[in-house]
């Protein structure tokens, strides 16, 4: 079931970026859009193991990074990332779900390479976002809270792997302002390889993560946002809307 699910999100990007490639000559922007700005937010993950069904509770962690916007045509861009990200799970007692009894935590560098899809024009705007994201594992923590012969699983002891590739997306609202621009989105991202060493390639052994919550974000447009002046307007005072530096004319 998760082959099927990779293989219709791998198609549908790969859609996307063919789309882009034939829509990008129509709308190229001279100078292009770059930006770049803080992000934070709290994200929820999970592993599913094809073992046998789990019953899990969620690890709740903050990530914050850094993002970098670069815009060559109107509506289509390229967001990259540079993030802290948590991910693990927690599992129950199957006895006794109120009770806890293992929980894992795996820190990554996380590396999103997204296609940036806009919708709307001047001070709001509808962002998708899709893509590939690396992530590499710089630290992890792991707890046994009780000890249940009848409950403890063979990857209790595996050791994870250090370098994951997910598959990304997102949607949100991008609101333009005189102060910079803020973005706010919910992001999802399931990995395409196992979170933990494996034996063998067989499908027991299987360990995918999932990840998503809700991220905020402070843009500030470094260069090609404000509309370059007219060669007859030379001589006049600057109109309102070339002062207002977040929008382009040729919107």
């Amino acid at each position: 079931m998760h082959h099927i699910y990779r293989n219709i999100i791998c198609s549908f990007f790969l859609l996307l970026l063919s789309h882009q490639l034939v829509e990008a000559q129509k709308n190229l922007l001279d100078p292009p859009r770059i930006a770049v700005g803080l992000k934070g937010g709290y994200y929820s993950s999970a592993v599913g193991f094809t073992t046998e069904p789990i019953s899990q509770s969620p690890v709740l962690a903050p990530t914050y990074g850094f993002l970098f916007k670069y815009n060559a045509e109107k509506f289509f861009g390229l967001q990259v990332e540079l993030n802290h990200i948590t991910a693990g799970w927690g599992e129950f007692n199957q006895e006794d779900f109120t009770e806890t009894v293992y929980e894992r935590k795996l820190n990554y560098i996380s590396l999103p390479m997204l296609t940036n899809i806009y919708l709307g024009k001047k001070n709001f705007q509808f962002v998708i976002l899709v893509g590939p994201q690396f992530d590499y594992m710089i630290g992890e923590s792991k707890e046994v809270i009780t000890t249940l012969d009848n409950q403890r699983y063979d990857y209790y002891d595996r050791a994870a792997n250090p370098f994951v590739v997910s598959i990304a997306g997102g949607a949100g609202v991008n609101i333009l302002t005189k102060y910079g621009h803020f973005q706010i989105e919910g992001r999802f991202s399931a990995s395409m390889t196992d979170v933990l060493k494996a034996d063998s390639r067989s499908s027991t052994n299987r360990s995918v993560s999932t990840i998503g919550g809700l991220t905020f974000s402070y843009i500030l447009p470094i260069s090609g946002w404000k509309a370059k002046p007219s060669d007859d307007n030379t001589n006049e005072a600057p109109s309102k809307s070339n002062d207002n530096w977040e929008i382009r004319n040729d919107q």
